[in-house]
């Protein structure tokens, strides 16, 4: 999609020419943006315009997973982006929060506010036609507040729109940039310069971000798309239901501790990674906390959740899949795993009719709406279980640990007394404070112990001796 194609394009470049005109013959001091541009440093020249001149870029980061939120208006912005209502659509979205695009986002009205208080601080950027490269929700903000100008920066003439892409990503990922790209949208505007046929090492210096970030960024985003396809519904009018890039707007934490229990999990086990993928997901849709979904292992739903799953499930064979590009035919996923698959798309599923259930039938939501709430239930009850379960687990094995540290500590100790006997340094009664505290623990946790069920313990019955503490002595 080319960004330079405003009806107006004629009258605004000759208003931009102008301008540029004026700013050069005047002998006061000039603003300037500094840009990276083709490699190196450019100082573009800053110049006020009308605001009603201008145009929204439709094809900004910024609000690109958020088009989906009326499929109608996002069909007009892609077949006429410069139209009227694609550029009402575009003010409406950049106005929105990233999480839900039909009310204000409160970065938003903070802008406007500090904009109000202070005026516009920043300057823009747009190509000669009067295309926003840059700035675009500082536009909405000061069309919001009545302001009938605004000040941008003018880029070069022979700006391409490879220019006007790495431009614009190059600003909105400065740290210091007033309100970020959202967490979709970032992973939309990364897979954007792949589809560029940009190297990964070239892409990881844009973006500012480590191999691993990359290679994370790449999965969680394949992972939702995956989950877009898999929640598709069809109604019995043929109208078609899915979920959308939006609706994961909210799990980046849950998502990201999920590709690292995956990753870890994949190379020694696949299948059991595959399995706390589906039951991690599952939780996700339902909406459960990080908290929750790390009580979720491989074999969570034997343990906690049985109903989700029959013996029926857990049998029978693994169909074979075939490998894109070539006749070899490997070995799928288990049963148990196509299972947890089946489960993960009935809320999938269910999700896509609840998050549009204004346009589905009454029916189709209410089965959706009993759906969700079945397995909530469900994962509820199991969550709680396995969440009473750690925590008897981390009780039964807080002493050995702490006492696994202490004894970290005193081979540190020994070594500190080793060094300072060799150099001559060691006082004994320097230390004879320490080891009366040691001793006083070493008492405590003696007396705390059974003898009548730890007294064949060599290690246990050494410390009552060394505690001095008879069978008979009590707590």
């Amino acid at each position: 999609m080319t960004v330079e194609g405003p009806t107006n394009r004629d009258e605004v470049s000759k208003v931009v020419a102008e301008r540029l005109e004026a700013s050069a013959h005047d002998n006061g001091p000039k603003e300037t943006v500094t840009i990276e541009w083709r490699g190196a440093k450019k100082y573009l020249p800053v110049i006020s315009m009308p605001i009603d001149l201008l145009t929204y870029n439709p094809g900004t980061h910024r609000i690109r997973a958020q088009r989906e939120l009326d499929t109608q208006r996002d069909a007009e912005l892609t077949s006429d982006p410069f139209g009227a209502s694609a550029q009402a659509y575009l003010h409406t979205l950049l106005m929105g929060d990233p999480k839900d695009p039909s009310s204000t986002d409160p970065s938003f009205t903070a802008l406007m506010a500090d904009i109000k208080q202070h005026g516009q601080t920043d300057a823009g950027i747009i190509t000669r036609h009067g295309v926003l490269i840059n700035g675009n929700t500082r536009r909405a903000a000061l069309k919001e507040l009545g302001q009938r100008d605004i000040r941008v920066a003018v880029l070069p003439p022979d700006a391409s729109h490879e220019d006007t892409r790495s431009v614009e990503l190059a600003l909105q990922l400065r740290k210091d940039h007033r309100r970020d790209y959202s967490f979709v949208n970032f992973l939309i505007a990364l897979d954007d310069r792949v589809n560029d046929g940009m190297q990964a090492k070239q892409i990881q210096k844009e973006f500012r971000i480590a191999a691993t970030t990359y290679d994370r960024n790449r999965w969680i985003l394949q992972a939702m798309r995956e989950m877009i396809e898999r929640s598709e519904v069809t109604d019995s009018n043929g109208k078609k239901y899915v979920m959308r890039l939006m609706d994961f707007e909210d799990h980046q934490g849950k998502l990201e501790e999920l590709y690292r229990a995956y990753i870890n999990l994949k190379s020694k086990n696949s299948d059991q990674a595959e399995a706390l993928r589906e039951q991690r997901l599952l939780a996700l849709l339902l909406n459960k906390s990080k908290t929750d979904l790390r009580l979720i292992e491989p074999d969570f739903s034997d343990k906690y959740m049985k109903d989700l799953l029959t013996d029926s499930d857990k049998q029978g064979v693994s169909d074979p899949i075939s490998i894109p590009g070539t006749k070899i035919r490997a070995q799928g996923p288990s049963p148990r795993v196509q299972a947890l698959r089946k489960a993960t798309d009935r809320a999938l599923r269910a999700k896509a009719i609840k998050v549009v259930e204004g346009d589905a039938a009454p029916t189709l939501v209410k089965q959706a709406g009993e759906t969700l709430e079945d397995l909530d239930k469900s994962m509820e009850n199991a969550l709680d279980v396995a969440g009473r379960h750690g925590r008897v687990t981390k009780r039964r094995h807080a002493p050995a640990e702490r006492l696994s540290d202490a004894n970290d500590d005193l081979v540190l100790a020994v070594t500190a007394v080793a060094e300072a006997r060799a150099t001559s340094n060691l006082d004994p009664d320097d230390l004879e404070e320490a080891v009366s505290s040691v001793r006083a623990s070493l008492t405590k946790l003696a007396q705390l112990l059974d003898p009548s069920s730890e007294a064949q313990n060599p290690g246990l019955m050494w410390l009552r001796a060394a505690a001095q503490i008879s069978d008979t002595q009590e707590p």
